[in-house]
């Protein structure tokens, strides 16, 4: 087989098909043979009578068709890569071949200074992104990018008449081309490092969730590789969207990733994921586990005030048991990092006892006693149970407050009415009294004045009446 693929080098095996096809005819003919007969085998139909295949082969090579096909693939070939040729366009079109030329050239320092800015970590975006360019023009406030090509076109001729020329849609300084540059870096150093992990053939990830500016769960994935010059990298590939934060959803989102990247996952030996708590603590089903961050968080903003907190300070010192840690505070959880994250549940687990004791003695009725009657209910028996259930419910119902301006415009069934100070402007007093149907459906909490009277001021602008 080898001596055959030798002597016919456009011999190539389906090991699908198991058979022989014509690697020039397949892609490039597309009629054959005298009077435009039909293409068989070796080009639309698999070849497999070996017994006949010398003499089939050399009649293939002779065909009309399958010279031409040879022509076609060098000329595909040597324009592709070799850039050695124009394409038949543009030998027909010649003032084609004269705009993509000067189309590039323009491209060129455009190019030039997106990269620029990528290196030097500087946003290409700006207060003006967009109208005329005007070189000479050096008070005006424009994007970093803009202004980068200006200072690049002082000297060069060709970029300032470019630049400074009729037309909008030939300058390509426009964002979407910025954006499409990019995308096209991104694809070229991502090749890059898909071939360099790829070629090492082993290599291991870093997986980390991070959520973007829109509040959607982005996964980022990096990978660590040694390469044929035996020098440890460790890469940035992707963000990749995702829907679920299941573990199985995670697995199959790191996978895909890898896939879609072109990374062969056969050279995988290991794997380091950064997940943030929260993440996990969101997608549980259970509910004391969905809310504990956000209890520890509240209690955080519970504490952050100096005499709560001095008061939590005195619980500890004050205590025979100290804490392990040298915590004295509660830490704000971070919304990113895990090992801050970590620091701040870990310093809640040890000030735990402190805590209910400081939120006892900082409470605003620290020194009530506060009795809920608590009220059992059993089931009647007739629901087919083999059990009677028994389950205490108190008697709390939900309240809401909000300010008067709020209130605008809504009717209520029964206000409370906080006016531990009077009322500033014209109507506001009218507004708070009449959200009720009747005088019977609100209460007034305020403060006696100095003769013991409750009374409160009502602010009247008699001009606008």
């Amino acid at each position: 087989m080898v001596q055959t693929t030798k002597r016919f080098p456009w011999l190539v095996y389906s090991k699908k098909e198991d058979g022989a096809y014509c690697r020039y005819c397949v892609v490039f003919a597309k009629y054959g043979g005298v009077g435009n007969q039909s293409l068989g085998q070796l080009v639309q139909t698999v070849f497999r009578n070996f017994k006949k295949a010398l003499k089939a082969f050399q009649d293939h090579t002779k065909s009309a068709y399958h010279e031409m096909s040879v022509l076609k693939s060098q000329q595909f070939l040597s324009i592709l890569f070799d850039h050695k040729q124009p394409s038949i366009v543009e030998r027909i079109d010649t003032d084609r071949l004269a705009k993509v030329k000067e189309n590039r050239k323009r491209l060129v320092p455009i190019i030039q200074c997106i990269l620029l800015c990528g290196r030097e970590e500087i946003p290409l975006r700006g207060h003006l992104d967009f109208g005329k360019i005007v070189i000479d023009d050096i008070n005006s406030i424009e994007g970093k990018f803009r202004a980068i090509l200006k200072y690049r076109a002082i000297g060069d001729e060709h970029l300032k008449n470019m630049l400074e020329g009729c037309g909008k849609r030939n300058k390509y300084t426009s964002p979407i081309i910025q954006n499409q540059i990019i995308e096209a870096c991104n694809k070229i150093i991502l090749k890059q490092i898909v071939d360099k992990v790829n070629s090492s053939k082993c290599f291991s990830i870093l997986a980390d969730e991070t959520t973007d500016v829109a509040t959607k769960e982005q996964l980022s994935i990096s990978v660590r590789y040694v390469d044929n010059d035996d020098i440890l990298h460790e890469d940035f590939l992707q963000f990749f969207e995702i829907n679920s934060l299941i573990g199985s959803s995670l697995a199959s989102s790191i996978l895909d990733g890898l896939n879609a990247c072109g990374i062969d996952c056969e050279h995988l030996y290991g794997r380091e994921i950064q997940w943030c708590p929260s993440s996990v603590c969101t997608s549980s089903d259970i509910k004391s586990v969905r809310n504990c961050l956000g209890i520890v968080e509240r209690l955080y903003v519970f504490f952050n005030t100096p005499k709560r907190k001095n008061e939590l300070i005195n619980e500890i010192e004050n205590s025979d048991s100290i804490p392990c840690s040298n915590a004295r505070t509660l830490k704000r959880q971070c919304a990113t990092r895990w090992v801050q994250k970590y620091e701040s549940l870990n310093d809640f687990v040890e000030l735990l006892p402190f805590v209910i004791k400081g939120g006892e003695s900082t409470g605003e009725a620290q020194d009530d006693d506060i009795v809920v009657p608590k009220i059992p209910l059993t089931s009647s028996g007739e629901d087919d149970l083999p059990i009677l259930l028994r389950r205490l419910q108190f008697p709390v119902r939900l309240s809401f407050a909000m300010t008067i301006n709020k209130s605008q415009g809504q009717t209520f069934d029964r206000v409370g009415l906080l006016l531990t100070s009077p009322v500033f402007t014209h109507g506001q007093l009218y507004v708070a009294f009449s959200r009720v149907r009747n005088a019977q459906s609100v209460r007034v909490g305020m403060y006696a004045d100095d003769s013991g009277r409750f009374v409160t001021k009502n602010i009247v602008y008699r001009e606008v009446l």
